[in-house]
């Protein structure tokens, strides 16, 4: 690129960022949504997380034969509300009906039972329910501890040491450290918002930026004056690589601010505050912009590409799956293991995620920094180059 490249770029660029400045849709396309959407992620988040700490009443169903005296130690527990219910079969009716989470049936002489060994309880629940499942949990947990009790009594009426009821014991302790958003269940799906919204931010507007400027009529008009044609593309995507960056930004924002104000609702989401390192920063902010650079520049040489703004759009649509599925990618990868393989680094927007995810835990990780870089770098020159021939064709302006 020539230096006296860079005035005719400028005008562009100003001309195009006043213009979409100017449309309310960029607006609230690439600024208000995502403040939006991340206020209402965060509030959501924060009102699924404080449901699920607080201590649950759970509705349980017990066959009306079942042993009374078990049947009352069960009705004592405050967390739980019991339904008595005429056989099995009419609790799991209940139980399809979404009235109780559970249903019990337990044995008749529940207490010669147990102490015959054989004691079994049938209980019934739904698997593709959370609270059941929870139910079924917390009761086999109380079991445990039933039988854990039992050899207890055991033991001591042979005078041995009831310890060796629970020999072995496991002490779990959480070293995660607390830097940054380490504690914060949002750490894992931050990035991939940033990613979405840096890529949808520019997605909103860029199929009028060049291909409904040929609809319109007006790519003529351009063309003819003295900036030359690798100008206008150049400053057409510094315009939408601002656009992009404010859209990821104002979703960083609205997670910074939703974090410093430490609201009841949204105090679970954030146990250690919300902190981040000048390194952590550096590193997204490097990140962040090369992978603008290569959102603006692919998108802008599809605009060009397209002769009407629905065959953009169409192509772009194409493109978000692009986009969409490596950034998936970014949550699941934990489960797999291999989020420390080379190839993690060197895989495009993948490895921004996981760069930018490791910067808000406060634990840069370099080889994610510069693969991210490097391959955005790369990717965003190549479609910067095939943008540049677009507009030096004279099929440049061909529109249907």
């Amino acid at each position: 690129m020539k230096f006296d490249t860079i005035p005719g770029a400028r005008q562009v660029f100003r001309k195009e960022i006043k213009e979409m400045l100017r449309d309310r849709r960029v607006l609230i396309g690439a600024f208000v949504m995502p403040i939006f959407m991340i206020a209402l992620f965060v509030f959501l988040m924060g009102f699924v997380m404080n449901t699920v700490t607080k201590k649950q009443v759970l509705e349980i169903a017990v066959t009306k034969d079942s042993d009374q005296q078990f049947l009352e130690n069960l009705k004592a527990v405050d967390e739980l509300i019991i339904v008595t219910t005429n056989d099995f079969e009419s609790g799991v009716a209940m139980l399809k009906e979404k009235r109780v989470k559970l249903v019990l049936d337990f044995p008749t002489n529940m207490s010669e039972a147990v102490a015959q060994g054989k004691a079994e309880i049938h209980a019934g629940f739904m698997r593709d329910d959370p609270l059941s499942a929870l139910a079924l949990n917390a009761f086999d947990k109380a079991i445990s501890q039933a039988n854990q009790e039992a050899i207890r009594t055991v033991l001591r009426n042979q005078g041995m040491n009831e310890g060796l009821a629970s020999a072995i014991t496991l002490n779990a302790e959480d070293r995660t450290e607390k830097k940054g958003m380490a504690g914060s269940e949002l750490v894992n799906l931050l990035p991939y918002l940033i990613v979405l919204w840096a890529f949808f931010g520019g997605m909103s507007i860029v199929s009028d930026l060049v291909a409904g400027e040929k609809e319109r009529g007006t790519m003529e008009t351009l063309l003819i004056s003295p900036v030359r044609r690798a100008e206008i593309a150049i400053g057409k995507i510094m315009a939408l690589s601002l656009i992009c960056l404010g859209s990821a930004s104002t979703t960083f924002v609205g997670i910074t601010v939703l974090g410093s104000l430490k609201l009841e609702m949204t105090k679970n989401l954030f146990p250690s505050g919300f902190h981040i390192t000048i390194g952590g920063v550096l590193a997204i902010l490097a990140t962040l912009l090369t992978l603008v650079f290569v959102f603006a520049t692919s998108m802008t040489a599809i605009s060009a590409y397209a002769r009407n703004i629905r065959e953009s759009q169409t192509y772009l649509s194409l493109m978000s799956f692009v986009v969409l599925l490596p950034a998936v990618f970014s949550q699941l990868i934990g489960f797999t293991g291999k989020e420390t393989a080379n190839w993690v680094s060197w895989t495009p927007i993948l490895n921004s995620a996981m760069s930018i995810r490791n910067a808000l835990k406060s634990e840069v990780t370099m080889s994610y920094v510069v693969g991210a870089v490097s391959v955005n770098l790369v990717i965003g020159v190549i479609c910067l180059w095939i943008a540049i021939r677009l507009f030096r064709r004279e099929d440049i302006l061909q529109r249907v």
